[in-house]
């Protein structure tokens, strides 16, 4: 493997050890399978029990189901050391233990994780995933593949065809998506089923004969009449689209980490290659048509490995990254295809030919990522598309003046309606239901092409929509991303109308133009909604605060704060990201997290709501994205008990960015004035 010379800035001391585990792993188990993974008598289960045993399988499932549970880094990392050796290895490997796995245990009941998700985990099942159809590729509108409800055996009848599907047939269990309601757009009709490959209907129409990843079962299936279980529905009925979703992301980040393997090691043949063959009487590394070609390849390789961890660190603290995680897969796919390119030419006939590298192995292996998971395409679709996006965030931004920043939450709720699009609400007619952890909920009503907003709840509202009113904000502001926030968890979504769903965000213009003829610093109309005062006040004592008060402080964060809190807790060092470290940089700019992340709440409590006490007592932080110069954190703290012979309060508190970014959250306990 060539050297990273900064590896101890990218990863962590115990992702290096993982790296270097499974690099010996894969060296005595997966080596021996790269030649002989192609023959009719592979034995696919004994891969598999090897992946399980080893902890392969499982790596991101929790270890009540059989897992390892490991975050997404790991993941990336096995994915990366096996593809170095047997890119079609990864494949099947990733096919089952991810793309199968993953939805299961994300939107999966307790049942069908017992039953379907621990078998995955330790190896001794194979899943696979279904979603492409002969006429469904790139875009799911098409699909055909129907599963319609039979009330008189009380079961799914799922019929249809899905192709080019790995481990197709040599699953136990596959994760299939079909149309449910044929009557609306398919991204609202589209359901997930776990169909057990031994039930009656299932058929196996061929194994294709692949170009790369020779030995990987790309199959094309039959359903015809299959009786699937009410159990075993995934989800819930037409909430298939969501489930898709959720992990087109990580599959993402998961092919470029293929990629980066891929190109390992074709680039380190020709390295060698380039040094040991000699021409005109020199190593053909001293004429610069060589050596230039591997300065391209090391450079595509960083670019690669640098786009791959800053998805994969974004992805793994909640933040959205589809812009980034596509750009992972378009680049690091390209560049294996590439490097693998550039590897033959530099080893000429020796690179060609079969008896001596397996160069032309990888060169074929390497092609299927700029395809499967999205082509190169649809890649730079989705990325322009983002971009633009972007774009009009930062608009919004400028937009978005500080008289704007001032207006009442409540004002920009109730003017909901003036961004409201009658063309685009033909047919619709709902209420959807506003609840927020930090304000009073909200009726969106719309009928008859008319939408109206009041301040109040519903028995039995169409939707709900769950959230705070930071993140809200930052949305009807078009400051952050509706259905980036909803794939990220900071906006959930409660409904069985999926049409409703995927039609709401159309229906509406959230833009700072929202906010046309409504005052700045306006009050709120209702005399409920007027800010109270925060209950944690100087000189009041342990009896007279009350469970449940809740208190808010801000600060701007700043390169001060961060050195002087990083030099006080000891732990300030550059060129480390352990969350057991203070302080880092990234991407050039330092970053708190850790102890520091603990001292800027107190900071913030201590200064904007003085008399809480010293924040000294058993305090705890969960870190959980990175904190800048310049940020301004919110700390949210509530009062959640009391230990009166002691004197003590314990506190939650919940900190975001201006962004709506959660940053961290814990508890502390503090000492309140004794009341004389």
């Amino acid at each position: 493997m060539t050297l990273i010379n900064d590896e101890g800035m990218l990863y962590s001391a115990d992702e290096l050890k993982f790296r270097e585990k499974v690099r010996d792993w894969v060296e005595a188990e997966i080596r021996p399978l790269a030649d002989i993974i192609e023959r009719d008598d592979f034995d696919y289960r004994t891969y598999f029990k090897k992946l399980g045993d080893f902890g392969l399988s499982g790596l991101l499932v929790p270890k009540e189901y059989g897992g390892s549970e490991k975050p997404f880094m790991y993941q990336l990392i096995a994915g990366e050391e096996i593809s170095a050796v047997c890119p079609a290895a990864t494949m099947m490997f990733g096919a089952s233990c991810t793309l199968s796995a993953i939805p299961i245990l994300r939107f999966g009941t307790e049942d069908q994780k017992e039953k379907y998700l621990k078998p995955l985990a330790t190896g001794e099942k194979i899943g696979a995933l279904a979603i492409t159809e002969p006429k469904v590729g790139s875009d799911t509108a098409g699909m055909e593949t129907s599963a319609v409800w039979d009330d008189d055996d009380q079961c799914w009848i799922l019929n249809g065809q899905k192709r080019y599907i790995t481990n197709g047939s040599i699953a136990d269990q596959i994760v299939v998506f079909a149309i449910t309601n044929p009557d609306v757009d398919s991204r609202s009709g589209m359901s997930a089923f776990i169909v057990e490959t031994n039930w009656k209907g299932f058929s196996v129409i061929q194994d294709f004969g692949l170009m790369g990843r020779r030995g990987v079962r790309a199959s094309h299936l039959e359903f015809k009449n299959v009786k699937v279980p009410s159990e075993n529905l995934l989800g819930k009925v037409n909430q298939g689209v969501l489930i898709l979703m959720d992990e087109l992301d990580s599959e993402r980040i998961g092919i470029a980490a293929e990629g980066l393997g891929c190109m390992r090691t074709p680039f380190q043949v020709a390295v060698e290659y380039s040094q040991e063959r000699e021409q005109f009487g020199r190593p053909i590394s001293r004429f610069e048509g060589i050596s230039f070609k591997i300065a391209d390849m090391a450079t595509k390789m960083r670019v690669s490995r640098l786009l791959l961890i800053t998805a994969a660190r974004m992805y793994e603290k909640g933040i959205p990254c589809t812009k980034e995680a596509t750009m992972a897969k378009l680049y690091a796919t390209e560049a294996s295809v590439e490097i693998c390119d550039l590897a033959i030419q530099i080893c000429g006939g020796a690179g060609y030919v079969q008896d001596y590298y397996p160069l032309e192995r990888f060169y074929r292996d390497a092609r299927l990522g700029t395809i499967g998971g999205g082509t190169s395409e649809i890649m730079r679709f989705l990325i322009q598309r983002e971009v633009y996006i972007e774009h009009k965030r930062g608009r919004a931004a400028e937009n978005a003046t500080p008289e704007v920043e001032t207006v009442a939450f409540e004002s920009i709720m109730a003017a909901i309606p003036n961004g409201f699009r009658p063309e685009r609400a033909e047919g619709v007619g709902a209420e959807i239901q506003f609840v927020f952890t930090d304000a009073h909920p909200w009726l969106l009503k719309i009928r008859d092409q008319k939408c109206s907003i009041e301040m109040t709840e519903s028995t039995e509202p169409a939707m709900t929509v769950k959230t705070d009113s930071t993140t809200w904000r930052s949305i009807l502001l078009g400051k952050l991303d509706a259905m980036q926030a909803m794939m990220a968890e900071k906006v959930k979504i409660d409904t069985e109308d999926m049409d409703l769903l995927m039609r709401f965000a159309r229906m509406f213009r959230f833009t700072p133009e929202l906010l046309q003829g409504i005052e700045p610093k306006q009050e709120p109309a209702d005399p409920r909604l007027k800010a109270k005062e925060s209950e944690f006040v100087l000189g009041k004592s342990l009896d007279e605060i009350k469970i449940g008060e809740t208190a808010e402080g801000k600060m701007v964060v700043t390169d001060e704060d961060i050195a002087l809190y990083a030099e006080m807790s000891g732990d300030y060092n550059l060129l480390h990201t352990d969350d057991e470290y203070a302080a880092t940089t990234m991407f050039g700019r330092s970053i708190a997290h850790g102890p520091i992340a603990g001292a800027l709440v107190a900071r913030v409590v201590g200064t904007q709501l003085p008399g809480l006490g010293t924040l000294a007592f058993n305090m705890k932080v969960n870190f959980k994205a990175p904190v800048y110069p310049g940020d301004e954190i919110t700390a949210v703290v509530k009062a959640t008990e009391k230990v009166e012979e002691r004197n003590l309060l314990r506190m939650s508190f919940n900190v975001v960015n201006q962004d709506g970014i959660e940053v961290l959250d814990g508890y502390t306990n503090v000492m309140p004035p004794v009341k004389e």
